[in-house]
């Protein structure tokens, strides 16, 4: 009887064991900048998660593939302020998953380029964790290809080299093998060292590089804000400019830097991004209308207050909306009422503020907003994007495509 017992008390505790280990970690590229990059796969772990732990190179507006109840917590790692130590970032996973969580670490780029990744799996497989790996773009090859140079192209690179220039540990002579790297030849790309790129580049000369190798800084990579310098390696001097300004970036040494020159990539949407405060749609009916010709179009349901953690509304703010749209006048009292119960506000003071109705615009009047007053929704697309806008009869649900009934039926 007591050995029997003795069983029963041990397989209950392996049962509560195993189930405070239920929980899984998703380790996910963000990648570089552009939040339509990330991949389709990890915007699915988004969507599932119930905590996020997010670098500060990721994109915010990444964050909203997230449920509006997730915990957002920012452990990203910023030159001279304060961040989580890597040894804290890898407890908070450990804990998260063993209360049960699906977990979801965002890196900037790919989570095992230069990210630590690595660091983060061994530690979560060290206690037996589910851990799934979901690679990103990494800003090496992205970046110069929004700038129009290819990494590696037949008969100028038949290698291509990734290079930390991080010198925590070391200085930065002793930290690469500088007349390996020269002789393997091709086109070589820093990462995290813009504030030393005179240094790298008196480096590859010492070593044998000539002077005149092309060479190109990428700065805010695949952002609408990016900026190539080209050059050749003699030209980035201490005075050439100030570096620190060109954060985040990167360095590009090769004979690939000037396969093309003047590049102009076209530009798919006006870099609009539309907030559509509904009462309680997932999707708002402007959205349909929008398609891709804005940088981002959402919807916020305000009718249930706790549908949104104050941390997703931050990062909503941090998004910057241009264009708040509300449809009617019950969803502006729903949203201001979530403002005061979250103890924020999404909206922008420079966004510009539309409405679907005079008697809408009146009541944001009182509550201290002024607002541009438009009839419907294929108006308000028209206004955002001109002949773009897809028109719609106002007769079908623009979203789901159903037919609505006549008001007063």
């Amino acid at each position: 009887m007591k050995r029997l017992l003795f069983i029963s008390v041990a397989l209950l505790f392996n049962l509560l064991n195993l189930s405070a280990q239920s929980g899984k970690v998703y380790l996910v590229g963000a990648g570089p900048g552009d939040p339509d990059l990330i991949t389709v796969k990890g915007a699915k772990a988004l969507g599932k998660a119930d905590v996020v732990l997010y670098d500060a190179l990721a994109n915010p507006s990444i964050l909203i593939h997230c449920k509006g109840n997730v915990r957002l917590i920012p452990v990203g790692k910023r030159a001279g302020k304060p961040s989580p130590s890597q040894g804290e970032i890898n407890q908070l996973l450990i804990d998260e998953a063993q209360k049960g969580n699906t977990v979801v670490r965002l890196k900037g780029g790919d989570p095992f380029v230069f990210g630590r990744g690595g660091e983060e799996l061994l530690a979560l497989l060290d206690k037996g964790i589910d851990t799934e790996v979901i690679p990103g773009v990494t800003a090496a090859i992205a970046a110069p290809a929004y700038a129009g140079i290819p990494v590696t192209h037949r008969g100028l690179a038949r290698t291509f080299t990734l290079v930390t220039a991080s010198t925590k540990d070391s200085n930065l002579t002793e930290a690469v093998k500088w007349k390996a790297l020269v002789e393997q030849g091709g086109t070589i790309a820093f990462y995290m060292g813009v504030r030393v790129i005179p240094d790298i580049c008196q480096q590859l000369i010492k070593s044998g590089m000539s002077p005149d190798t092309p060479a190109a800084i990428i700065s805010k990579g695949t952002l609408p804000e990016q900026k190539a310098f080209r050059g050749a390696i003699k030209d980035f001097t201490a005075d050439f400019t100030d570096y620190a300004k060109l954060t985040p970036g990167l360095l590009l040494v090769g004979d690939v830097v000037n396969v093309t020159e003047n590049y102009q990539p076209s530009k798919d949407n006006n870099g609009m991004k539309v907030l559509s405060i509904t009462l309680n749609r997932k999707v708002s009916e402007l959205t349909p209308r929008l398609e891709n010709e804005v940088a981002l179009a959402f919807t916020i349901a305000s009718k249930d207050p706790n549908k949104y953690t104050k941390e997703y509304l931050e990062m909503l703010k941090e998004v910057e909306f241009t264009h708040i749209v509300f449809s009617n006048t019950k969803s502006v009292e729903a949203y201001f009422k979530l403002c005061e119960e979250k103890g924020i506000n999404v909206i922008s003071p420079k966004a510009t503020i539309i409405t679907l109705g005079k008697k809408i615009t009146d009541l944001l009047s009182t509550k201290g907003y002024n607002a541009i007053t438009l009839g419907s929704y294929n108006e308000v697309a028209s206004y955002l994007i001109g002949d773009k806008a897809k028109v719609m009869p106002s007769s079908v649900d623009a979203v789901t495509g159903a037919s609505k009934k006549p008001k007063g039926k």
